[in-house]
C-alpha cells in the first residue's frame, strides 16, 4: 500500500533522481508501477523498496524500469516522418549539400523504434550518389530498454504502421520474429542518459551539433521547471538550423519561444534559427530540487583544494595537441601522428582541424573513402574551414568526380574572396588567403574549372 508518507517520498525522490513528476492525479500511477518493481525484485513492501533503492543502484534500475512507458512502434506518428521526409531532409540536404553528413539524436528512445525509424527514413531519403553519412545518438533512462533495443529483434507488434515491403526490405525474420539488418543497425548508437542531469550539451559526451532531434513522448512526465531546463538544453545542443521534434502533445509556444515555429500537415516542428551561436556552452540552470540527489547518484560538486596543495597545470589547447601530430606528420611518423589525433580528438571532438589532418592520414595510406568522411566532418564543424574544402576537392579529383570537385573548389573561393590577401587559412603550414587561391586555381584548370 502507498501511505502518504511513503507516497511523498516516492514522489520527491523520483521527481529529483530522474524529473518524473507524479502529482496527486498520477498517484494511482506511481503505486502500480512501484508495486511490479517490488514483485520483481521480492521485497514485500512498499518501505522495503524505498529502503532498498536508496543503497542499490540495480534495484533503482529496476524501478525506472517500470516507471517509464515503453510503448512505441516502428514510424510512430505518420505525420512527423512525413514531415521529416518532406520539409526537414529537404532543407538539410540543400544546407548540407557539400558536406553530406547529417547526426541525430532520439532522446528518449525506449526500446529502439524511434532511431531505426529515423536510420530507415534517411536511407530511402537521402541521395545516394555520392552517398551521406549519418549518425543516430539513441538515449534513454531505462537501462532495460536499451538492453532490448541493441539486439534489435521485434515482434509483429511493432509493426502495425510498417508496410510489409518496408519490414522486409529491413528486417529478417527469425523465430516467429524480425531482426533489424546489420547495415541499418550500425548506423545507430545507444547510451544511457538521463535527460534531468545538466550534463549535456557536452563536447565530450559526443551530446552536441545535431542537426535534428527527436524528443517525443517524454516532456510530458516532468514538471515545468524541469521541462524549460531540458527544452534550453536540447536547443543548445543543436547546430543552427538544427531542427527539433516533440510529441504531439507537447507543444507549447511559451516553452519554445527561441525556436521557429513551421507548421507542416499534422504536425509541428522546431528549427534554431540559423543566425544563433554555432555552439553555445552547456546551460547553467537551476537544478531541479536544492537538496543533494540522494546515493547512489554522484553529486556533483567542485573539491576545495587547500592553499598547499599544488594545483594542476592546464591541459595542453587544441592548437597545442595539433602542432605535435603535424610534427610527427611531416616528418612521416604517422603512427605517432594518429596517435596525436586520436588524444585531440578525445580531448577536443570538435575541432575541425583535427579531422583534416586525420583524413590526410587516411589519405596517405590510400583510405579514400575514410579520408572523405574526415575532410567532411572538418567542414560540418567549421563550414568556413577552406582546408577541408580543399580536401574534400583533391579526393573526388582522384575519385575521377570532377563536378563535385569544382562544387568544392568554388565554395572554397567563394570563402577566400571575404578574407584580406594576407591572412591565414591554412592552420598547417600559415598559408594565405593569396597562396591558397594561387593553389585552387591550379587545381581548377586541372579539372577544367
Amino acid at each position: 500500500m502507498l501511505s502518504d508518507d511513503l507516497y511523498q517520498r516516492f514522489a520527491t525522490l523520483v521527481r529529483e533522481r530522474a524529473g518524473l513528476h507524479y502529482p496527486a492525479q498520477r498517484r494511482a500511477d506511481l503505486a502500480y508501477g512501484l508495486q511490479r518493481a517490488a514483485q520483481q525484485l521480492g521485497v514485500a513492501d512498499l518501505g522495503q523498496l524505498l529502503a532498498l533503492i536508496e543503497r542499490s543502484p540495480a534495484a533503482w534500475n529496476e524501478v525506472i524500469a517500470e516507471l517509464t512507458i515503453g510503448e512505441t512502434y516502428f514510424f510512430r506518428n505518420a505525420a512527423q516522418f512525413a514531415a521529416l521526409r518532406e520539409v526537414i531532409l529537404p532543407d538539410l540536404i540543400q544546407r548540407r549539400s557539400m558536406v553530406r553528413y547529417l547526426r541525430l539524436w532520439s532522446a528518449g528512445c525506449a526500446t529502439g523504434e524511434e532511431p531505426y525509424s529515423l536510420a530507415i527514413t534517411l536511407r530511402e531519403t537521402l541521395p545516394a550518389d555520392p552517398p551521406w553519412q549519418i549518425s543516430i545518438l539513441a538515449t534513454d533512462i531505462n537501462q532495460r530498454f536499451l538492453a532490448r533495443a541493441r539486439e534489435a529483434l521485434y515482434g509483429s507488434w511493432s509493426f502495425r504502421e510498417t508496410p510489409d515491403a518496408v519490414r522486409e526490405r529491413y528486417f529478417i525474420p527469425e523465430s516467429g520474429r524480425w531482426r533489424l539488418r546489420d547495415e541499418i543497425k550500425r548506423d545507430v548508437v545507444f547510451a544511457h542518459l538521463n535527460l534531468v542531469e545538466p550534463s549535456y550539451p557536452s563536447p565530450q559526451l559526443g551530446i552536441i551539433a545535431f542537426d535534428i532531434i527527436f524528443c517525443r513522448n517524454v516532456l510530458i512526465y516532468f514538471d515545468e521547471p524541469t521541462t524549460q531546463q531540458i527544452v534550453q538544453r536540447l536547443y543548445d545542443s543543436l547546430i543552427p538550423g538544427g531542427w527539433l521534434v516533440v510529441g504531439h502533445a507537447e507543444p507549447n509556444i511559451e516553452l519554445y519561444r527561441q525556436f521557429e515555429t513551421h507548421n507542416a500537415p499534422g504536425a509541428v516542428l522546431y528549427r534554431k534559427p540559423l543566425h544563433a551561436p554555432p555552439f553555445t556552452p552547456a546551460t547553467t540552470v537551476a537544478p531541479v530540487s536544492s537538496k543533494p540527489a540522494p546515493p547512489p547518484l554522484p553529486v556533483l560538486s567542485r573539491p576545495v583544494i587547500p592553499a598547499t596543495q599544488p594545483v594542476s597545470p592546464p591541459p595542453p589547447s587544441p592548437d597545442e595537441l595539433l602542432t605535435q601530430a603535424r610534427v610527427a606528420a611531416d616528418r612521416g611518423d604517422w603512427p605517432i601522428a594518429q596517435t596525436h589525433v586520436q588524444a585531440l580528438l578525445k580531448a577536443y571532438p570538435l575541432f575541425a582541424p583535427a579531422y583534416y589532418l586525420q583524413a590526410q592520414i587516411a589519405e596517405h595510406h590510400g583510405a579514400l573513402d575514410e579520408a572523405l568522411a574526415d575532410y567532411r566532418r572538418s567542414v560540418y564543424l567549421d563550414p568556413h574551414f577552406v582546408m577541408g574544402l580543399i580536401g574534400m576537392a583533391g579526393i573526388f579529383i582522384r575519385l575521377n568526380q570532377p563536378d563535385s570537385a569544382r562544387r568544392a573548389l568554388r565554395q572554397a573561393a567563394t570563402i577566400l574572396d571575404q578574407h584580406p590577401a594576407d591572412h591565414i587559412v591554412d592552420p598547417f603550414h600559415n598559408g594565405t588567403a593569396a597562396e591558397v587561391r594561387s593553389y585552387l586555381n591550379l587545381l581548377l584548370q586541372q579539372i577544367g574549372g
